[in-house]
This record gives C-alpha cells, sequence and structure tokens, in this order.
C-alpha cells in the first residue's frame, strides 16, 4: 500500500508545482470581478493578464486606467476599453485583455517593486455589439 501512495503523492506535488499562477483578485464593481496577474514567457517581454468575469445579466461596458509604478514612482498607464457580455469572462491573451509594459523589465517586475494599481474603474450597463 505505501508503494502506491509514494508515486501519487509526488505526481500530486508535481502537478502543483507547475500550476499557473493565480489571478489576484482587486475586487467587483457593478458585478464585474476584476484581477490580474502577471506572465513571464522566456525570452519575451512580461505580460499584465487582465480577468474580468461579468455576474451579471446585462452587458457591461468596461473602462479601465491601469498605472505601472516601479519603487512607488508611476512609470506607464494604459488603458482598457471594452464590453462585456452578461455572464461572460474574459481572459488575458485568449480575449484581447492584456498590456505589455513599455518601460517596466521583467526583472523589474519579479523584483516585487512593480505594481499595478486600477486607478480608475468605470463599469455602466452597455449593449455589446
Amino acid at each position: 500500500m505505501r508503494s502506491r501512495i509514494i508515486p501519487a503523492l509526488l505526481a500530486f506535488l508535481a502537478s502543483a508545482g507547475c500550476a499557473p499562477p493565480q489571478y489576484l483578485q482587486k475586487g467587483v464593481q457593478d458585478g464585474v470581478q476584476l484581477a490580474y496577474r502577471w506572465n513571464h514567457p522566456p525570452g519575451k517581454p512580461s505580460e499584465l493578464l487582465l480577468k474580468l468575469v461579468n455576474t451579471t445579466n446585462q452587458d457591461k461596458s468596461v473602462d479601465l486606467i491601469i498605472d505601472l509604478s516601479y519603487q512607488g514612482l508611476t512609470v506607464e498607464t494604459m488603458e482598457l476599453d471594452t464590453c462585456i457580455r452578461a455572464g461572460r469572462t474574459m481572459n488575458g491573451k485568449l480575449n484581447g485583455v492584456y498590456f505589455i509594459p513599455t518601460r517596466l523589465t521583467t526583472e523589474q517586475i519579479k523584483s516585487g517593486d512593480a505594481v499595478a494599481e486600477m486607478t480608475r474603474t468605470i463599469i455602466a450597463k452597455s449593449i455589446c455589439p
């Protein structure tokens, strides 16, 4: 029995270590959940992936301004203006809700001194095209 438990435990630990990074939840506004995470593809610039979840039964327009700060100073501002259908989720590169910073290196982002802050969030009822 012990010989079956050890391989199963090792397989579980290996798969848990390979899990993609989790999104950092930034809150819910007007029925839309907002979250982000950093992606660091090898040999390419880092990407700020957003996740938007519309938990309502109405389409919503989403207008975001995200400030990227490094060591307390804002170095870059990014804007997103999109529409998310009722009950839908928009994920990072899959749905085009991501940014590639031009003024921060991957090393600066990985250092923990870089912060992404949603400084303006406007969500309103809308009809998505």
